[in-house]
Parts: C-alpha cells; sequence; structure tokens
C-alpha cells in the first residue's frame, strides 16, 4: 500500500480541538457580502437562463470571489471544511436562494449529477423512504445515516429549515481515523487498502456492475483518499458477484466506525437556517444524527445541496472511476446512468 505510519497534514484534525477553535471554520456572511450575493442573483436571473448553466463568469463576484478562493484552497490543502453563516433565506423566493448558492458553489468548483434522474441541485429532506430497502437513499428519511463520503470532491449544504429535534451534522477525518488504526491496530490496517463493494442502491450507469469496487483507503500520488458509505458495503453483499467481506476487513471497518464516533474525534454542529457548509470528501467523513420533524409540513426539515469537482485538485487513483465516471481533476464525480438528464430542480 506505501502510506506511512502517520500522517500529519491540516486535515488530521481532532473534533475536540476543534470546537475551541470555532474561528478557523466558521465565517459570518457581511451585510456587504449578502448585498453582492443579492446582486449577483438578481443579475444572473436577468438572463433568464436555466440554473445549471450559472458560472463564476455570469454569477459574478467582485469582492466576496477572494474569500471563496481561499475557501476553495482550505478545503482541498487545510482542515477541509468551512461553515458560512447568515443568509437570510427566510425573505427570499426558492429561485433567489438556489440561485445564490448554485453561484456560490460555481466560484468553488462545477456541480454535479447527485442521482440518475440528474439533480445538479439536490434537496434533502425526509420524503418517507424505506431505510431497509437496499435502493433507498438514507438522506431522504429521518435516520441517523453514519459516516460516509459523497461521491465527489466537496459536498455543500444549505440549510433552509432545521427539524424539530436531531438532525445535526457530524464531521471527523479520515486521515485522523487512519492515524488512530494505525497506532492501536497497526495489524488491520491493511486490510483497508484492499477492494470492498461498494452498493449502488440502484443507481447503475451504463456497462456498470450495480456495486463498485474500490478499498476504503487509497494511498495514491502521496496523498491519503478515503471512500466510505459502510451501510451500503453492507448492501452490497446481496450481490452473488460481490466479493464477499473477511473476517478482517470486518474488524477493520467495525474499528474505524468505533474510531469515528468517538465524541473526542469527530466535530458536531447545528445548521440553522441560513448556514452553508462545504466538506472535503477525500479527507472527511460526514453524517447526520437521526430526527424527529414538524408536523406541520411548510415546517419541516429541508437542505440544499450540491456536489462540486474542484479546480487543481488532488489526482485520484484509477479505481475512482467506477463510481466517479473519470478521474480528470476538475470534471469527475457524480452519479450519471443511461437516462439522466442534468437540472437544477428548485423543488424536488
Amino acid at each position: 500500500m506505501g502510506a506511512p505510519k502517520f500522517i500529519d497534514i491540516p486535515a488530521a484534525w481532532y473534533g475536540d480541538k476543534m470546537m475551541v477553535n470555532k474561528d478557523l471554520w466558521t465565517y459570518n456572511l457581511t451585510e456587504i457580502d449578502i448585498a453582492e450575493l443579492e446582486h449577483a442573483a438578481d443579475s444572473f436571473n436577468n438572463l433568464s437562463l436555466p440554473l445549471g448553466k450559472i458560472s463564476k463568469e455570469n454569477f459574478p463576484l467582485p469582492k466576496f470571489a477572494d474569500f471563496l478562493q481561499k475557501t476553495q484552497n482550505e478545503l482541498r490543502k487545510g482542515i477541509g471544511f468551512k461553515l458560512i453563516r447568515g443568509l437570510p433565506v427566510s425573505r427570499y423566493e426558492p429561485k433567489t436562494y438556489s440561485t445564490i448558492f448554485c453561484g456560490i458553489g460555481s466560484h468553488l468548483g462545477s456541480a454535479r449529477s447527485q442521482n440518475a434522474a440528474g439533480h445538479l441541485l439536490g434537496h434533502v429532506r425526509d420524503i418517507g423512504s424505506d431505510v431497509n430497502n437496499p435502493n433507498s437513499r438514507i438522506y431522504q428519511t429521518t435516520a441517523r445515516q453514519s459516516f460516509h463520503t459523497d461521491s465527489c470532491d466537496v459536498v455543500g449544504l444549505l440549510c433552509l429549515k432545521e427539524a424539530m429535534k436531531g438532525g445535526d451534522s457530524m464531521l471527523a477525518s479520515s486521515v485522523t481515523a487512519y492515524n488512530e488504526i494505525a497506532k492501536r491496530r497497526p495489524d488491520l490496517v491493511r486490510y483497508l487498502f484492499d477492494d470492498v463493494a461498494t452498493d449502488r442502491r440502484g443507481e447503475v450507469p451504463e456497462g456498470q456492475r450495480p456495486f463498485f469496487t474500490i478499498p476504503v483507503f487509497n494511498w495514491y500520488k502521496d496523498y491519503l483518499t478515503c471512500i466510505y458509505q459502510r451501510n451500503y458495503i453492507e448492501s452490497a453483499q446481496r450481490f452473488k458477484s460481490a466479493p464477499k467481506l473477511s473476517v478482517q476487513q470486518k474488524e477493520a471497518l467495525d474499528l474505524l466506525d468505533s474510531i469515528v464516533n468517538e465524541p473526542g474525534i469527530h466535530l458536531e454542529m447545528r445548521l440553522k437556517p441560513g448556514d452553508l457548509q462545504f466538506v472535503y470528501n477525500h479527507s472527511l467523513l460526514h453524517d447526520r444524527t437521526s430526527f424527529t420533524d414538524w408536523p406541520d409540513p411548510d415546517q419541516k426539515r429541508h437542505l440544499l445541496r450540491l456536489w462540486l469537482a474542484l479546480p487543481e485538485d488532488r489526482p485520484l487513483p484509477p479505481c475512482f472511476s467506477q463510481r466517479y465516471g473519470q478521474v480528470d481533476i476538475g470534471n469527475r464525480g457524480g452519479v450519471v446512468t443511461k437516462e439522466t438528464i442534468l437540472h437544477a430542480p428548485f423543488d424536488a
């Protein structure tokens, strides 16, 4: 595998230390920032273009763009996440807050399809999906998700409404998890670099199997890159052609799960309406606690989501093409099937 026994980079952080250094990862929008974002949204919407055509050229941010450029670099090479607070979403129509969110995303990277339907703008909310159905997407339920990565360089969220109880965001460094496993159980490290089947949950690209086989940890061109979704690894075992998990692999995965769930390892935060969160998937894992929603349908928990491909990002190993379609920097990731038509729905 070739990975060092200890990786010392900014993304190898501990949650308890991050909790007492919120200034490292939190930014509060100013009135000047908000006015610039609103002006850019009005300018774009006056062009009468579909939202999927938004770009940093037609969503100009003369001053705020510098902050987003620094944020992009922090995602790639720094601690790997950013919380931006204070967008006054309650005073906007869906078209306006969706345009602002996608416009911010366009300054960070290029939007990718999040499902077979081709949604560039995703909607994270409970739609009553059966969490026990192997083709369900867990984010469309009220259940705890478990720590995982998404199939893109960066995932972004904009909170529109929070749950009545629960639904808190959780982040953990996969680099820290690797370091801890290497320290506590060096005999198990190698098994996290073996191929493991992960269920595509019914969204199968043309010519591909209903699962992909990529190791949880990958050491490539001096980068440790993680791709992980334990629930989907478990459900992939239903396929006869999927490689079966060995006893050692299961033990290694159990240890990984145990470590990232330790209070001192992960970071927990509650996203409030108007909060934007951007997370770098290659070095961080994210999760969400279970939640109880409001009885009023108009008040139910609702977040918008973006999947982004970053320019000038790290190289990914060729095996990632099974999931990312291709590994070309700036043009990779997402879910594309034969029926996919790219679009950005305001409500879905």
